[in-house]
């Protein structure tokens, strides 16, 4: 979420929630990518589950806070 922009940016999938943290993290650490130049501004959020045997999803009612950027980058 871009908190700046007021909006959801383009959702990812991971295996795990520990892998979505992982890659948001990495992220992070590219100096130049707009999640680490603006980190006060973006927070991660959880929406769903993805079944890959039904291909059906399960979103939450309402999204899940995971972290916001500037949380990761201090940790």
């Amino acid at each position: 979420y871009d908190a700046k922009v007021e909006s959801y940016l383009q959702p990812f999938f991971c295996v795990t929630r520990g892998a979505a943290i992982r890659a948001f993290t990495d992220i992070l650490r590219d100096p130049s990518h707009q999640f680490s130049v603006h980190n006060e501004d973006f927070t991660l959020f959880e929406l769903g589950e993805y079944d890959d045997l039904s291909a059906s999803f399960d979103l939450y009612a309402t999204p899940v806070a995971l972290g916001k950027a500037i949380e990761f980058v201090t940790n």
